[in-house]
Protein backbone atom coordinates (compact mmCIF):
# COMPACT_ATOMS: atom_id res chain seq x y z
CA UNK A 1 0.00 0.00 0.00
CA UNK A 2 1.20 3.50 -0.87
CA UNK A 3 0.89 6.37 1.59
CA UNK A 4 0.72 10.06 0.78
CA UNK A 5 0.52 13.28 2.75
CA UNK A 6 -2.46 15.43 1.77
CA UNK A 7 -0.98 18.95 1.70
CA UNK A 8 -3.95 21.26 2.22
CA UNK A 9 -1.85 24.47 2.18
CA UNK A 10 -3.43 25.60 5.44
CA UNK A 11 -2.55 29.03 6.80
CA UNK A 12 -2.65 30.34 10.36
CA UNK A 13 -4.00 33.67 9.16
CA UNK A 14 -5.25 35.33 5.98
CA UNK A 15 -2.54 37.93 5.42
CA UNK A 16 0.47 37.81 3.12
CA UNK A 17 2.89 37.36 6.04
CA UNK A 18 0.95 34.37 7.37
CA UNK A 19 0.81 32.83 3.90
CA UNK A 20 4.54 33.34 3.44
CA UNK A 21 5.25 31.56 6.73
CA UNK A 22 2.82 28.81 5.76
CA UNK A 23 4.90 28.10 2.66
CA UNK A 24 7.91 27.65 4.95
CA UNK A 25 5.95 25.19 7.07
CA UNK A 26 4.66 23.44 3.94
CA UNK A 27 8.12 22.77 2.54
CA UNK A 28 9.50 21.70 5.91
CA UNK A 29 6.81 19.01 5.99
CA UNK A 30 7.57 18.06 2.38
CA UNK A 31 11.16 17.47 3.52
CA UNK A 32 10.00 15.29 6.43
CA UNK A 33 8.04 13.21 3.90
CA UNK A 34 10.97 13.02 1.49
CA UNK A 35 13.46 12.00 4.21
CA UNK A 36 11.03 9.71 6.02
CA UNK A 37 10.11 7.53 3.05
CA UNK A 38 6.53 8.70 2.44
CA UNK A 39 5.44 7.56 -1.02
CA UNK A 40 3.52 10.66 -2.14
CA UNK A 41 2.93 14.32 -1.51
CA UNK A 42 -0.60 15.16 -2.67
CA UNK A 43 -1.16 18.88 -3.29
CA UNK A 44 -4.64 20.29 -2.88
CA UNK A 45 -6.35 23.06 -4.81
CA UNK A 46 -8.74 25.53 -3.19
CA UNK A 47 -10.06 28.86 -4.39
CA UNK A 48 -11.49 31.92 -2.60
CA UNK A 49 -11.42 30.30 0.85
CA UNK A 50 -8.33 31.62 2.68
CA UNK A 51 -9.67 30.52 6.08
CA UNK A 52 -9.15 26.94 4.94
CA UNK A 53 -6.35 27.13 2.39
CA UNK A 54 -4.27 29.41 0.20
CA UNK A 55 -3.57 26.54 -2.22
CA UNK A 56 -4.85 28.12 -5.42
CA UNK A 57 -2.02 27.01 -7.73
CA UNK A 58 -1.39 23.30 -7.23
CA UNK A 59 0.58 22.81 -10.45
CA UNK A 60 2.96 25.66 -9.60
CA UNK A 61 3.54 24.21 -6.14
CA UNK A 62 4.05 20.74 -7.66
CA UNK A 63 6.90 22.17 -9.73
CA UNK A 64 8.52 23.64 -6.62
CA UNK A 65 8.20 20.30 -4.80
CA UNK A 66 9.75 18.51 -7.78
CA UNK A 67 12.72 20.88 -7.69
CA UNK A 68 13.30 20.36 -3.95
CA UNK A 69 12.99 16.58 -3.86
CA UNK A 70 14.52 13.58 -5.60
CA UNK A 71 12.57 10.50 -4.47
CA UNK A 72 8.99 11.20 -3.40
CA UNK A 73 6.16 11.07 -5.92
CA UNK A 74 4.11 14.22 -6.43
CA UNK A 75 0.42 14.39 -7.19
CA UNK A 76 -2.48 16.81 -7.32
CA UNK A 77 -5.45 16.03 -5.12
CA UNK A 78 -7.07 17.52 -6.94
CA UNK A 79 -6.96 19.85 -9.95
CA UNK A 80 -10.54 21.18 -10.23
CA UNK A 81 -10.60 20.40 -13.91
CA UNK A 82 -13.69 22.30 -15.13
CA UNK A 83 -12.26 25.61 -13.84
CA UNK A 84 -9.12 25.25 -16.00
CA UNK A 85 -8.34 25.32 -19.69
CA UNK A 86 -7.72 21.60 -20.27
CA UNK A 87 -4.96 22.21 -22.80
CA UNK A 88 -3.04 24.23 -20.21
CA UNK A 89 -3.47 21.36 -17.75
CA UNK A 90 -2.09 18.90 -20.30
CA UNK A 91 0.91 21.12 -21.06
CA UNK A 92 1.67 21.65 -17.37
CA UNK A 93 1.34 17.91 -16.72
CA UNK A 94 3.87 17.15 -19.45
CA UNK A 95 6.29 19.75 -18.07
CA UNK A 96 5.92 18.38 -14.55
CA UNK A 97 6.54 14.87 -15.87
CA UNK A 98 9.94 16.07 -17.08
CA UNK A 99 10.79 18.22 -14.05
CA UNK A 100 10.01 15.36 -11.67
CA UNK A 101 11.68 12.66 -13.79
CA UNK A 102 8.41 10.78 -14.06
CA UNK A 103 7.30 11.24 -10.43
CA UNK A 104 4.15 13.26 -11.19
CA UNK A 105 0.56 11.96 -11.08
CA UNK A 106 -2.40 14.10 -12.16
CA UNK A 107 -5.33 13.89 -9.78
CA UNK A 108 -8.51 15.49 -11.14
CA UNK A 109 -12.09 16.06 -10.07
CA UNK A 110 -15.00 18.50 -10.06
CA UNK A 111 -14.96 19.50 -6.36
CA UNK A 112 -18.03 20.10 -4.26
CA UNK A 113 -17.17 23.74 -3.66
CA UNK A 114 -19.91 25.73 -5.41
CA UNK A 115 -18.14 28.92 -4.29
CA UNK A 116 -15.12 28.21 -6.47
CA UNK A 117 -17.31 28.06 -9.56
CA UNK A 118 -19.11 31.27 -8.61
CA UNK A 119 -15.77 32.99 -8.13
CA UNK A 120 -14.79 32.01 -11.67
CA UNK A 121 -18.25 33.09 -12.92
CA UNK A 122 -19.10 29.52 -13.91
CA UNK A 123 -22.33 27.57 -13.53
CA UNK A 124 -21.77 24.59 -11.24
CA UNK A 125 -24.55 22.68 -12.98
CA UNK A 126 -22.25 22.52 -16.01
CA UNK A 127 -19.40 21.03 -14.00
CA UNK A 128 -20.09 17.41 -14.96
CA UNK A 129 -20.23 17.84 -18.77
CA UNK A 130 -17.32 20.29 -18.59
CA UNK A 131 -15.33 17.77 -16.58
CA UNK A 132 -15.99 15.02 -19.14
CA UNK A 133 -14.80 17.23 -21.99
CA UNK A 134 -11.78 18.50 -20.06
CA UNK A 135 -10.71 14.98 -19.21
CA UNK A 136 -11.00 13.86 -22.82
CA UNK A 137 -8.95 16.86 -24.03
CA UNK A 138 -6.23 16.23 -21.43
CA UNK A 139 -5.97 12.56 -22.37
CA UNK A 140 -5.84 13.29 -26.11
CA UNK A 141 -3.28 16.06 -25.72
CA UNK A 142 -0.97 13.93 -23.57
CA UNK A 143 -1.29 10.89 -25.84
CA UNK A 144 -0.79 12.57 -29.21
CA UNK A 145 1.65 15.05 -30.69
CA UNK A 146 -1.19 16.59 -32.70
CA UNK A 147 -4.91 16.40 -32.01
CA UNK A 148 -8.25 18.02 -32.75
CA UNK A 149 -11.38 18.12 -30.63
CA UNK A 150 -14.83 19.66 -30.87
CA UNK A 151 -17.32 19.52 -28.02
CA UNK A 152 -19.97 21.64 -26.36
CA UNK A 153 -17.49 23.76 -24.38
CA UNK A 154 -14.08 23.30 -26.02
CA UNK A 155 -12.82 23.25 -29.59
CA UNK A 156 -9.25 22.70 -30.79
CA UNK A 157 -8.07 22.20 -34.35
CA UNK A 158 -4.77 20.50 -35.22
CA UNK A 159 -3.08 21.54 -31.97
CA UNK A 160 0.61 20.67 -31.55
CA UNK A 161 1.38 19.47 -28.04
CA UNK A 162 4.84 20.25 -26.60
CA UNK A 163 6.67 19.05 -24.69
CA UNK A 164 5.72 15.42 -25.01
CA UNK A 165 5.60 13.62 -21.65
CA UNK A 166 8.47 11.28 -20.87
CA UNK A 167 6.05 8.80 -19.23
CA UNK A 168 4.21 6.75 -21.85
CA UNK A 169 1.49 6.88 -22.84
CA UNK A 170 1.17 9.69 -20.28
CA UNK A 171 1.44 10.29 -16.52
CA UNK A 172 -1.20 8.49 -14.50
CA UNK A 173 -4.53 10.32 -14.23
CA UNK A 174 -6.54 9.63 -11.07
CA UNK A 175 -10.20 10.68 -10.70
CA UNK A 176 -11.71 11.79 -7.35
CA UNK A 177 -15.11 10.05 -7.23
CA UNK A 178 -17.89 10.47 -4.71
CA UNK A 179 -21.31 9.70 -6.19
CA UNK A 180 -22.46 6.26 -7.27
CA UNK A 181 -22.54 7.35 -10.91
CA UNK A 182 -18.96 8.64 -10.97
CA UNK A 183 -17.55 5.39 -9.54
CA UNK A 184 -19.06 3.58 -12.52
CA UNK A 185 -17.87 6.27 -14.97
CA UNK A 186 -14.30 6.01 -13.73
CA UNK A 187 -14.47 2.24 -14.08
CA UNK A 188 -15.71 2.52 -17.66
CA UNK A 189 -12.66 4.65 -18.48
CA UNK A 190 -10.29 2.36 -16.60
CA UNK A 191 -9.00 5.22 -14.46
CA UNK A 192 -7.59 4.81 -10.94
CA UNK A 193 -9.61 6.67 -8.30
CA UNK A 194 -9.57 8.66 -5.12
CA UNK A 195 -12.42 8.05 -2.69
CA UNK A 196 -13.04 9.34 0.81
CA UNK A 197 -14.69 8.78 4.17
CA UNK A 198 -16.08 12.29 4.63
CA UNK A 199 -19.48 11.45 3.17
CA UNK A 200 -19.39 7.67 2.97
CA UNK A 201 -19.04 4.74 5.37
CA UNK A 202 -16.72 1.81 4.73
CA UNK A 203 -19.61 -0.49 3.85
CA UNK A 204 -20.93 2.05 1.33
CA UNK A 205 -17.48 2.53 -0.16
CA UNK A 206 -17.05 -1.23 -0.50
CA UNK A 207 -20.22 -1.45 -2.57
CA UNK A 208 -19.26 1.53 -4.72
CA UNK A 209 -15.78 0.16 -5.34
CA UNK A 210 -17.31 -3.16 -6.32
CA UNK A 211 -19.44 -1.31 -8.89
CA UNK A 212 -16.29 0.44 -10.09
CA UNK A 213 -14.55 -2.92 -10.53
CA UNK A 214 -17.54 -4.32 -12.41
CA UNK A 215 -17.70 -1.35 -14.78
CA UNK A 216 -13.94 -1.54 -15.35
CA UNK A 217 -14.08 -5.24 -16.16
CA UNK A 218 -17.02 -4.81 -18.54
CA UNK A 219 -15.05 -2.12 -20.37
CA UNK A 220 -12.18 -4.56 -20.88
CA UNK A 221 -9.78 -3.28 -18.23
CA UNK A 222 -8.44 -6.28 -16.34
CA UNK A 223 -5.96 -4.48 -14.09
CA UNK A 224 -6.02 -4.74 -10.28
CA UNK A 225 -8.06 -2.20 -8.31
CA UNK A 226 -6.17 1.10 -7.95
CA UNK A 227 -8.05 3.10 -5.30
CA UNK A 228 -6.57 5.56 -2.83
CA UNK A 229 -8.63 6.48 0.23
CA UNK A 230 -8.50 10.00 1.65
CA UNK A 231 -8.80 10.02 5.44
CA UNK A 232 -7.86 12.20 8.46
CA UNK A 233 -5.03 10.80 10.58
CA UNK A 234 -3.14 11.71 13.72
CA UNK A 235 -0.32 9.64 15.21
CA UNK A 236 0.90 10.38 18.73
CA UNK A 237 3.24 9.07 21.39
CA UNK A 238 0.31 8.71 23.80
CA UNK A 239 -3.37 7.82 23.49
CA UNK A 240 -4.34 10.75 25.71
CA UNK A 241 -2.85 13.19 23.22
CA UNK A 242 -4.22 11.25 20.25
CA UNK A 243 -7.76 11.56 21.59
CA UNK A 244 -7.55 15.26 22.46
CA UNK A 245 -5.18 17.14 20.13
CA UNK A 246 -7.03 16.53 16.83
CA UNK A 247 -10.58 16.82 18.22
CA UNK A 248 -11.21 20.46 17.28
CA UNK A 249 -9.78 20.24 13.80
CA UNK A 250 -11.16 16.85 12.80
CA UNK A 251 -14.64 17.77 14.11
CA UNK A 252 -14.42 21.02 12.15
CA UNK A 253 -13.51 19.05 9.01
CA UNK A 254 -16.78 17.13 9.16
CA UNK A 255 -18.84 20.20 10.02
CA UNK A 256 -17.34 21.97 7.01
CA UNK A 257 -18.10 18.98 4.78
CA UNK A 258 -21.73 19.11 5.91
CA UNK A 259 -21.92 22.85 5.19
CA UNK A 260 -20.48 22.35 1.70
CA UNK A 261 -23.21 19.80 0.97
CA UNK A 262 -25.88 22.15 2.32
CA UNK A 263 -24.69 24.96 0.04
CA UNK A 264 -24.47 22.59 -2.91
CA UNK A 265 -28.00 21.28 -2.45
CA UNK A 266 -29.36 24.78 -1.75
CA UNK A 267 -27.84 26.04 -5.00
CA UNK A 268 -29.89 23.55 -6.98
CA UNK A 269 -26.97 23.29 -9.41
CA UNK A 270 -25.39 20.05 -8.20
CA UNK A 271 -25.76 16.65 -9.82
CA UNK A 272 -27.32 13.81 -7.82
CA UNK A 273 -29.10 16.20 -5.42
CA UNK A 274 -31.09 13.46 -3.67
CA UNK A 275 -28.00 11.39 -2.99
CA UNK A 276 -26.11 14.37 -1.59
CA UNK A 277 -29.07 15.55 0.51
CA UNK A 278 -29.25 12.16 2.21
CA UNK A 279 -25.67 12.59 3.44
CA UNK A 280 -26.26 15.93 5.19
CA UNK A 281 -28.04 14.51 8.23
CA UNK A 282 -25.44 11.78 8.72
CA UNK A 283 -22.62 14.33 8.69
CA UNK A 284 -24.48 16.76 10.93
CA UNK A 285 -24.96 14.10 13.62
CA UNK A 286 -21.28 13.18 13.92
CA UNK A 287 -19.58 13.99 17.21
CA UNK A 288 -15.94 13.41 18.13
CA UNK A 289 -16.67 9.99 19.60
CA UNK A 290 -18.35 8.90 16.37
CA UNK A 291 -15.43 10.21 14.33
CA UNK A 292 -12.44 8.68 16.10
CA UNK A 293 -14.05 5.31 16.93
CA UNK A 294 -15.12 4.61 13.35
CA UNK A 295 -13.58 4.73 9.88
CA UNK A 296 -14.05 8.51 9.79
CA UNK A 297 -10.52 9.08 11.14
CA UNK A 298 -7.42 7.19 12.21
CA UNK A 299 -6.01 8.37 15.54
CA UNK A 300 -3.80 6.74 18.13
CA UNK A 301 -0.32 5.53 18.95
CA UNK A 302 1.58 3.80 16.14
CA UNK A 303 0.34 0.31 17.04
CA UNK A 304 -3.29 1.46 17.15
CA UNK A 305 -2.89 3.30 13.85
CA UNK A 306 -1.33 0.26 12.17
CA UNK A 307 -4.24 -1.93 13.22
CA UNK A 308 -6.85 0.53 11.96
CA UNK A 309 -5.09 1.03 8.62
CA UNK A 310 -4.99 -2.75 8.16
CA UNK A 311 -8.68 -3.03 9.02
CA UNK A 312 -9.77 -0.32 6.58
CA UNK A 313 -7.30 -1.34 3.89
CA UNK A 314 -8.40 -4.96 3.98
CA UNK A 315 -12.10 -4.04 3.94
CA UNK A 316 -11.70 -1.84 0.87
CA UNK A 317 -8.81 -3.59 -0.92
CA UNK A 318 -6.99 -0.30 -1.25
CA UNK A 319 -3.83 0.43 -3.18
CA UNK A 320 -3.08 3.52 -1.12
CA UNK A 321 -4.15 6.17 1.37
CA UNK A 322 -4.11 9.96 1.10
CA UNK A 323 -3.57 11.04 4.69
CA UNK A 324 -4.90 14.33 6.07
CA UNK A 325 -2.46 15.05 8.89
CA UNK A 326 -4.07 18.42 9.64
CA UNK A 327 -7.72 17.86 8.79
CA UNK A 328 -9.68 20.91 9.84
CA UNK A 329 -6.57 23.12 9.97
CA UNK A 330 -6.33 23.39 13.76
CA UNK A 331 -3.21 21.42 14.76
CA UNK A 332 -0.04 23.37 15.60
CA UNK A 333 3.05 22.86 13.48
CA UNK A 334 4.96 20.82 16.05
CA UNK A 335 2.05 18.37 16.44
CA UNK A 336 1.77 17.86 12.68
CA UNK A 337 5.51 17.31 12.33
CA UNK A 338 5.63 14.80 15.16
CA UNK A 339 2.66 12.93 13.73
CA UNK A 340 4.39 12.78 10.34
CA UNK A 341 7.64 11.57 11.88
CA UNK A 342 5.93 8.83 13.89
CA UNK A 343 4.05 7.67 10.82
CA UNK A 344 7.20 7.46 8.71
CA UNK A 345 9.31 5.84 11.44
CA UNK A 346 6.86 3.42 13.05
CA UNK A 347 3.71 3.00 10.96
CA UNK A 348 4.74 2.89 7.29
CA UNK A 349 7.39 0.15 7.81
CA UNK A 350 4.61 -2.22 8.88
CA UNK A 351 3.27 -2.09 5.31
CA UNK A 352 6.57 -2.24 3.43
Amino acid sequence: MEFGYSMESHARGVGAAEHHDAFREFFQQVQICEDGGMDFVWISEHHFNPERSFGSASMVVAGAVAARTERIKIGTAIVVLPTHNPLHVAEETAVLDHLSNGRFELGVGRSGGVGAYRGFNMDYSESQPRFAECLEVVKRALSNERFSYEGEFYKYEDVVMAPRPITRPHPKIRWAVNSSATFAMAGQLGLPVFCGVLQLKTAELAELLASYDEAKEKAGFNTPRDAHLRIPIYVSDTMDDALTAPEEGFSRRYTSASQILVRMVASGQANYLDERAERIDALGNLDWEAIHTTEKAIVGTPDVVIDKIKEIGDALQLSGMVLEFNAGERLPEDKINRSLELFCEKVAPAFA
